[in-house]
């Protein structure tokens, strides 16, 4: 499997998978989408393991994602019961905890809420997944929308913090663009806003403090 996906030659038309330099982080929505990986190449944190992982699985592996700031790889289970981390970034090889504890902010309390480190069941890949659609509504300023789908994947994966900033981000937008942009002090907002800017600004915070509470920290680009 490492060969096919990492190694060119005939088995992949002599087109590797490789990582995607000019865009690491998926920036741009559509270089999140499995199909345009399949299709270029050239993936990130969140293509690469999973076609990684679709494929182990596939041939009867035991591969499932955990996640780390900002970042999904693979945990592999051998045949003796030992788990190991595969970087599939970086043609699979092994990362111990501490790698990523030494290059991302990862707290004692996020590792003990399984926040990070922490390999995801059916339910939280899925919402792992599901996470683009949140990044495209709020690309798209549809922020009610992303408050809306970012609920339900809190649902199913309640320690799924990098979401639950994501609902902040959207509130933050809605605070901008229905209330500072319009009304330069609090005092200019009309009677009838006021519930509704409270709310926002309920979302707001309660959402960045219970992220902080599990254990997460900004990550600095």
């Amino acid at each position: 499997m490492l060969r096919y996906i990492y190694q060119a030659g005939a088995w992949n038309d002599g087109r590797a998978f490789s990582y995607d330099h000019d865009d690491p982080y998926g920036l741009d929505v559509r270089n999140k989408l499995l199909s345009d990986y399949i299709q270029d190449r050239r993936g990130n944190c969140i293509t690469m393991p999973f076609l990684f992982i679709i494929l182990g699985q596939r041939l009867g592996l035991d591969v499932t994602p955990a996640m780390a700031p900002l970042h999904v790889f693979v945990k592999f289970t051998d045949d003796d019961g030992v788990t190991h981390n595969l970087e599939a970034t970086s043609g699979a090889g092994r990362a111990r905890d501490q790698h990523y504890r030494d290059l991302l902010p990862i707290t004692d309390a996020a590792i003990s809420n399984s926040v990070f480190l922490a390999p995801l069941d059916a339910k939280q890949s899925v919402a792992v997944i599901a996470a683009v659609i949140v990044e495209e509504l709020i690309a798209q300023e549809r922020y009610h929308d992303a408050m809306a789908v970012a609920d339900i994947l809190i649902e199913h994966y309640p320690m799924f913090a990098y979401i639950m900033v994501k609902k902040a981000t959207a509130s933050y937008h809605l605070l901008r663009t229905e209330f500072h942009e319009k009304y330069p002090t609090a005092q200019g907002v009309p009677e009838d806003q006021r519930p509704y800017l409270a709310y926002l600004q309920r979302v707001n915070q309660g959402m960045f403090d219970r992220a902080e509470s599990l254990g997460w920290r900004a990550l600095e680009r």
